[in-house]
């Protein structure tokens, strides 16, 4: 659940986000830039649209697993909130003083998970889709027709909820910078979020851990990408 103390409280800078989760959100954010230009942009060699998306699906399963089992302020355990929170939160959205949570709050935890959900939908679907013409995904010629066909889709049509996504969260760091002087891309670099005392990460997250996870998480797209069809075929 998500923290909430007193806004009269003074607030000081303090370690929240770890380097694993900043350098996650950066090199995702990337990575579905990246794959949106090489598809719209790219030309008919869709190899680079198609790598961008095998990152997004390691990066994704690398934050699922954090998620679980990394620092505290990154678990999902720690922002995500039921409907009364969320509905609490939004009562007071119009307030000049963001409420103080050491991680995301009740709204900005259901624009992660929405996010996280429609790029994992993105990069799976890219891995059945088959345009007919030059693109196959690697997992395409495995599935019945229709599966593959439906895939194609969901793909075609995804992408604009991914973008609408992306946008509201630009607009939403826009209105929290700006409205509530609440800087939320900055505390995605440094780590660190002005908040009451004793909201802090108490030590720092695990290198090791993460990098465990990342690496079970790019092994398996690789399996899946490029080794599986080869067994199965």
């Amino acid at each position: 659940m998500a923290e909430r103390n007193d806004t009269t409280r003074q607030r000081v800078f303090q370690r929240i986000w770890d380097i694993p989760t900043r350098l996650f959100h950066w090199l995702l954010a990337g990575a579905i830039v990246g794959a949106y230009w090489t598809g719209e942009f790219g030309g008919i060699d869709k190899t680079w649209h198609m790598r961008f998306g095998y990152a997004i699906l390691a990066l994704i399963g690398f934050r699922i697993m954090w998620g679980l089992f990394g620092s505290p302020p990154s678990r999902f355990a720690s922002f995500l909130a039921g409907p009364r929170a969320v509905l609490s939160y939004m009562g007071g959205l119009g307030e000049r003083r963001a409420r103080p949570y050491a991680t995301h709050n009740p709204l900005g935890a259901l624009s992660v998970v929405a996010l996280l959900a429609a790029a994992l939908v993105q990069a799976a679907t890219g891995l059945f889709a088959d345009d007919a013409i030059l693109t196959q995904g690697p997992l395409a010629r495995l599935a019945p027709g229709w599966v593959s066909s439906l895939a194609t889709n969901i793909h075609a049509w995804n992408i604009w909820v991914l973008i609408a996504l992306v946008a509201l969260h630009l607009a939403a760091i826009a209105f929290y910078h700006l409205y509530k002087r609440e800087n939320l891309v900055g505390a995605m670099i440094t780590g660190r979020k002005a908040l009451p005392p004793g909201m802090g990460m108490e030590k720092p997250a695990s290198v090791w851990l993460a990098g465990l996870a990342l690496l079970i998480a790019a092994g398996a797209v690789y399996l899946l990408v490029e080794r599986l069809p080869g067994w199965v075929g």
